[in-house]
């Protein structure tokens, strides 16, 4: 439960302030018989480590439940009753600690120090912790000073104290206790490494390799360390004392294989590939390293990777040796999906994404990343089936509808781009562009299914929103026109379109040429397709609107010549056929 530390107060407050009800034993004494007695006939030592006993337990379980105010209420009831007991102030100090209030906590805990007889390690500890929290480190200080005195073979106190003294800005201090510990436990890789990142926080590199290099004399054989000394030299810049300490490493006699890691990862700052590799692969073969640490410095041999090829090649094999090592881990098919990517083979890295998104839905991220690829790749089917399992995880990720509506229109799915568009649009108020481009290929997709009604209430309110959008008055007016339906509007749409014209666009002159057809304007209309089919000579559909035109006109020649030139240029529907057979439109 959430503690308030203004209700805890007013806990302890109110269990101070009520008289204790005294348990009463077989010889039947109560509160309210006492009074008048003497304080000898008062004070029976058993009924008071009763009654304390009883409010401390009782005060005990509550705690384990979980139900710390009314675990306050007992232990400040037994504390009523005994006051000099330390183990009541620690637990109040503890239950205070959890509610924020350290002021508060920090009495206590010196309570339950100042009562304690025994050097209770623990109630020292609590106490140091909210001195720290309470900004008192030099308080904090004193006590793990004691703590070490008590406790001098706990390495971790000599530690904490250190790391105050650091806090504190006293370095002096927090190198004596270090050397203290040194000369208490002897020269060893804890203690070495603690004074080694000490000297190098206040930028003394020298002296931290120094602690290295002591390391290393002390263990003259040991791998690991001269690593660790190596690692100290590249940390102050001094590489080439750290390719010595590496060329001096006896490769036979590596027991840690974080320390081939190390040897790459110099050698990759250094730009010896051939070196570089050689580690890797030894690496990676180990399985006493973390995965973890394989896959972050491959990342880091993709960001050096290039265009060199011999680079490239070499991170291909060891990204495939992992893989192979590796198959079931995610981390690696995501490595390799990068690689893939990086080397612009979205064919590789899109399988990588089907394994990962196959064994993990959970990661939005990777669901983004595979509909991108899917995308650049222009593969429509896989980009439809996996934007629409991804909104289904995540429906309220407009993002993703960026993907879906596209590609369910462009794989047919006309339904889906309706429910799609129909649901995204509550969330696309303040996206004024992406609605207008929703809804328009919501009206598409409604009027590729014949539902004609709901796809002219579509576009109207396309139009309404911005009475110049081009595509809108290209395709309503067309289809109108298709449908031989409100001519009148269709032919205001499309005169609209070619007035906004800046360039001379094919598609929308043979739109408003079919319009006029529709109306009636065969002269208007044969001027406008001749437009278009001066801009794209070989559209099959313009030669056939041609001809129909010309039809009307009377031009029957001339007509079937442009219908013959429309199959000649891959037109061959029937229609056609029958109008150059008959020399006449079929009505």
């Amino acid at each position: 439960m959430r503690l308030n530390k203004t209700k805890i107060k007013r806990v302890i407050v109110s269990a101070l302030s009520v008289c204790l009800t005294t348990i009463v034993l077989s010889f039947g004494t109560s509160c309210s018989m006492l009074k008048g007695k003497s304080a000898k006939e008062k004070e029976d030592p058993r009924i008071k480590v009763f009654n304390f006993n009883y409010y401390f337990l009782e005060a005990n379980k509550q705690k384990v439940l979980g139900n710390f105010e009314e675990a306050l209420r007992n232990y400040t009831a037994a504390m009523k009753v005994d006051d000099t007991q330390s183990a009541v102030y620690y637990e109040i100090a503890g239950i205070l600690n959890i509610a924020g209030d350290y002021a508060g906590a920090v009495d206590y805990a010196e309570k339950a120090v100042s009562f304690d007889n025994t050097n209770n390690e623990y109630y020292k500890l609590l106490l140091a912790y909210l001195y720290q929290n309470n900004n008192s480190a030099d308080k904090a200080a004193n006590v793990y000073k004691e703590l070490i005195k008590l406790f001098p073979k706990k390495i971790n106190y000599y530690f904490e104290l250190s790391n105050i003294f650091m806090s504190l800005g006293d370095t002096k201090s927090a190198l004596k206790i270090l050397d203290d510990a040194e000369k208490h436990f002897g020269i060893n890789e804890i203690i070495s490494l603690e004074k080694e990142a000490t000297y190098n926080n206040i930028g003394n590199f020298d002296l931290a390799i120094a602690e290295m290099q002591k390391l290393v004399n002390k263990f003259p054989n040991n791998t690991k360390y001269k690593t660790l000394l190596a690692e100290s030299y590249v940390n102050s810049g001094k590489y080439d004392q750290a390719k010595a300490v590496y060329a001096s490493i006896d490769e036979d006699q590596i027991t840690e294989g974080i320390i081939y890691f190390s040897m790459a990862d110099f050698y990759r700052t250094q730009k010896d590939f051939e070196n570089t590799f050689k580690y890797l692969a030894i690496g990676i073969a180990r399985d006493d390293v973390k995965l973890d640490i394989k896959v972050r410095i491959m990342l880091q041999m993709l960001d050096v990777m290039g265009k060199d090829n011999y680079i490239i090649g070499n991170i291909k094999y060891l990204i495939e040796v992992m893989t192979e090592k590796y198959p079931d881990e995610l981390k690696v098919r995501a490595l390799s999906s990068d690689y893939y990517i990086m080397t612009e083979n979205y064919v590789a890295a899109q399988k990588e994404f089907d394994v990962i998104l196959a064994k993990d839905k959970s990661k939005f991220q990777i669901w983004e990343q595979a509909l991108q690829l899917d995308f650049v790749l222009r593969d429509m089917d896989k980009l439809y089936e996996r934007s629409k399992e991804a909104i289904s995880l995540y429906p309220n990720v407009i993002e993703l509808y960026k993907y879906y509506v596209p590609a369910a229109y462009f794989t047919e799915n006309y339904s889906d781009v309706d429910e799609a568009v129909s649901y995204a649009s509550q969330f696309l108020s303040n996206d004024q562009m992406v609605l207008l481009e929703f809804l328009t290929m919501q009206g598409d997709a409604l009027h590729k299914i014949s539902k004609h009604h709901e796809s002219d209430s579509i576009y109207e309110l396309v139009l309404y929103k911005d009475a110049e959008n081009i595509t809108v008055l290209n395709n309503y007016s067309y289809f109108l026109a298709e449908r031989d339906q409100k001519l009148d509007r269709a032919l205001e749409l499309s005169s609209k379109l070619i007035e906004l014209l800046d360039v001379d666009n094919a598609i929308y002159f043979d739109t408003h040429a079919w319009v006029l057809f529709k109306n009636k304007q065969y002269d208007e209309a044969l001027i406008f397709i001749n437009k278009a089919i001066n801009v794209d000579v070989k559209n099959p559909v313009y030669l056939e609107h041609q001809g129909d035109i010309l039809f009307e006109l009377g031009k029957i020649d001339k007509a079937v010549k442009s219908w013959e030139s429309s199959v000649e240029y891959g037109n061959d529907s029937s229609i056609i056929k029958d109008k150059i057979k008959n020399k006449s439109i079929d009505k």
